[in-house]
């Protein structure tokens, strides 16, 4: 295993969109959501671990959930699990990660990944992210990762593909990001052929990450430069910790960084990719009945019904008639029923429980 190659997985969510599920003490990441007997976290670093060395397998998370890692993740080292002292987007943790992959290793080139993908053809994986690190090793890039779509999704981002650098090579420049476009505009980008799914996979040379942040703004490259020297000089990393979450804008890296920026590429990838932030994509990444229904890890009887997805606590029973594209799933304290696609209204359940009902419910 290459020593420079650094993956960094980021565990910090809270997954409301997969409420009742997930919740703020134990979320999605944590969860065995495709009973698998495994978490999504565990798939992860699993994946990751097949072809890059643990020891540099990098795990941010929320300080609250330091102890769900360690015990999900045995003999991960102390140094290994980075702890966000606030939830603040992609940016501040990514930008933490990066300073101590370089801390690490000069040379080092890392991998972002979310803790919530379902990857079909873990060869196939390993040999794009191989790839993909190699490329960014040996040129001043940021490299996205795409998937070429099968229908019109709304809830997933899209890049546009310009010109392809290399023949076969199946990396090309970007045009464009669009994150979560309306139905139309989606089936407009899946026609056109120009466009892939944002996998939410980017992998940098550290340099070239920490290069691009401060380039981004004057605001990121007085923050960024000097949390850059007092982390190098060793000093109480805490606080700096603290300065870097707080003043870094809560923005996506997409929006902070790569449109920002002239040299991203992205790479056409080739393993089977879903986001499993959703219930319909949870839904869709597990084998159906002949209507269309997904039973997780429960017992149930359903009666004209199609293309729903239910999943309850052990010892409990659902008796479910004449629904179609329903979720039904119990945790704890909360049953929720509702439409499988509306995930603007699952948002809204949880914040309206929070508001009404009490912490205790989300």
């Amino acid at each position: 295993m290459d020593k420079r190659n650094y993956c960094v997985i980021l565990a910090g969510g809270m997954g409301s969109r997969l409420w009742p599920m997930s919740r703020e003490k134990k979320p999605k990441q944590f969860i065995d959501v495709l009973g698998t007997g495994k978490s999504l976290l565990q798939m992860t670093f699993e994946r990751f671990a097949s072809f890059i060395d643990t020891d540099n397998i990098i795990i941010v998370t929320n300080e609250h959930y330091r102890q769900l890692v360690t015990d999900q993740i045995p003999g991960i080292k102390y140094e290994n699990i980075l702890m966000e002292p606030m939830r603040r987007n992609t940016v501040p943790a990514v930008t933490w990660a990066a300073m101590e992959v370089k801390r690490r290793c000069a040379e080092g080139r890392f991998i972002v990944s979310p803790s919530d993908q379902n990857i079909t053809d873990y060869d196939a994986f390993q040999e794009d992210v191989l790839r993909g690190l190699e490329f960014v090793g040996k040129n001043d890039v940021q490299l996205t990762m795409g998937a070429k779509p099968s229908r019109p999704e709304v809830s997933y981002g899209y890049i546009q593909m310009a010109e392809e650098l290399e023949n076969n090579a199946h990396i090309y420049k970007v045009r464009s990001f669009t994150e979560k476009p309306a139905n139309e505009f989606a089936k407009i980008f899946y026609e056109s052929g120009e466009f892939l799914w944002n996998t939410g996979l980017f992998l940098w040379g550290a340099d070239t990450f920490l290069n691009a942040l401060k380039g981004a703004s004057e605001e990121f490259a007085g923050i960024v430069e000097h949390v850059m020297e007092q982390y190098a000089a060793g000093d109480y990393i805490a606080d700096l910790l603290m300065e870097l979450f707080t003043k870094c804008p809560n923005m996506s890296l997409e929006q902070s960084v790569l449109e920002k920026s002239d040299n991203v590429d992205v790479m056409l990838c080739h393993f089977g990719w879903a986001d499993l932030g959703t219930w319909a994509a949870v839904h869709e990444a597990l084998p159906q009945s002949d209507m269309g229904n997904v039973v997780i890890d429960s017992k149930s009887l359903l009666y004209d019904c199609k293309d729903c997805i239910i999943k309850l606590p052990d010892g409990h029973v659902a008796v479910v008639q004449g629904l179609e594209d329903y979720v039904v799933v119990e945790e704890g304290n909360v049953l929720v029923i509702c439409k499988k696609g509306d995930q603007k209204n699952i948002r809204k359940f949880v914040n309206d429980a929070q508001l009404n009902l009490g912490e205790e419910y989300v």
